[in-house]
């Protein structure tokens, strides 16, 4: 089966992914870089600056997982597996990447019920929805579960030896 639509969506997607993730990874710097110098410097305490560095690293955690699981870069120790047979490198490969997509797609439904939850609660400082907050965890795992997927099915792993 042609599945060239899936890489393409993976692709587009984790392009976006990346461009949000260096964008919120400066806000989180601005905003932490703008309190300690209103602290410091004017002897002003910024009261939004620390709620929105703090929302901005929580949104680049999350969308950061779903870049590293497209790249192939989350942490695993392989020693053992790259000592067996090409054949059982793939079946392993592949059931890490099912057990993977499993546990994503019930942190997904999970953090979906939290932010369900969350939709009336206001953050102190912004005056937002925390659900928005939450919402990072709900997007990240979809992200996941999407370069997962692509990855299970690709050529390369579906080869015999």
């Amino acid at each position: 089966m042609q599945l060239a639509w899936l890489e393409a969506c993976s692709e587009r997607l984790n392009r976006a992914a990346e461009i949000l993730l260096a964008a919120l990874i400066a806000v989180t710097v601005a905003a932490a870089t703008a309190q300690v110098v209103f602290r410091y410097g004017v002897q002003a305490s910024l009261t939004w600056s620390e709620e929105l560095a703090r929302y901005a690293f929580i949104w680049a955690i999350f969308i950061g997982t779903s870049v590293a699981a497209r790249r192939g870069q989350h942490i695993a120790v392989d020693s053992l597996v790259k000592t067996l047979p090409r054949v059982v490198q793939r079946w392993l490969r592949l059931a890490n990447l099912l057990l993977c997509g499993a546990f994503f797609c019930l942190f997904a439904y999970v953090s979906a019920l939290l932010v369900l939850n969350a939709i009336p609660q206001k953050s102190s400082s912004l005056e937002i929805s925390i659900a928005w907050v939450y919402a990072a965890a709900v997007i990240g795992a979809a992200l996941t579960v999407l370069h997962l997927v692509n990855a299970a099915l690709r050529p390369e792993l579906r080869e015999s030896s």
